[in-house]
């Protein structure tokens, strides 16, 4: 997986319930793209080209567009437990509460693994 795509999958995993908010109030189409993105990436497939198509940037602005675009990004996170993706598929760190419960990966349903 090229870095570009890897980015994509860890901000849309950090993203995805925010996302699946947003979508649930657009149309059909906007929920149907939604649900192939996330068929994708739990195949760890390409998904940058899709999410462009969602949030209506290019490929190149695909990334800041996620990430920026989306409520739930910022501070508030603890960072005495930090957990990666369960198969390292993409960069995504969650930091939960001490002794919290381990987070799951938004994609594929996961425990995500100790860091």
């Amino acid at each position: 997986m090229d870095t570009s795509e890897r980015r994509a999958l860890s901000m849309l995993c950090d993203e995805l319930p925010a996302l699946r908010a947003l979508c649930a109030v657009e149309p059909e189409e906007k929920r149907s793209l939604l649900s192939r993105i996330e068929t994708e990436a739990r195949t760890r497939g390409p998904i940058l080209e899709l999410l462009g198509e969602l949030l209506g940037t290019g490929v190149t602005g695909t990334e800041r567009g996620l990430g920026a675009g989306l409520p739930g990004a910022g501070a508030g996170r603890a960072d005495e437990e930090s957990f990666g993706c369960p198969d390292h598929a993409c960069d995504r760190v969650a930091d939960t509460v001490p002794a919290g419960p381990v987070p799951r990966c938004q994609i594929t349903g996961l425990p995500m693994r100790r860091r």
